[in-house]
C-alpha cells in the first residue's frame, strides 16, 4: 500500500483507538468512586488523564513520523519532479 494509505490507516486507528478508551463501559471499570485513589487521586482521574496523555503521544508520534517522510531527500541524482524533456 502506498504511503498516504498506510498514514491514514494510522489515523483511523488512532481515533478508534480514543474511541474505544472513552467508551463508557471501558470507564465504568475504572469508577470505583473516590475510595480508590492513587497518590490522592481518584482512579477514574487518573485513567483519564493517562488515556488522554497516551493518546496526544501516539498522534505525536504519528506526526512526527509523518513529517520525517514527508521531509526526506530523494537520493542524490534524483530529483521529486520527473523530468519529461524530449
Amino acid at each position: 500500500m502506498n504511503e498516504t494509505g498506510s498514514r491514514g490507516e494510522r489515523m483511523v486507528a488512532l481515533f478508534l483507538l480514543g474511541l474505544a478508551m472513552f467508551t463508557p463501559p471501558l470507564l465504568d471499570v475504572f469508577d470505583a468512586g473516590a475510595e480508590v485513589t492513587v497518590w490522592g487521586i481518584p482512579l477514574l482521574y487518573l485513567y483519564l488523564f493517562a488515556a488522554w496523555a497516551v493518546l496526544i503521544g501516539f498522534m505525536a508520534m504519528a506526526a512526527e513520523r509523518r513529517a520525517r517522510e514527508d521531509s526526506e531527500e530523494p537520493p542524490t541524482g534524483q530529483s521529486r519532479t520527473p523530468n519529461y524533456s524530449i
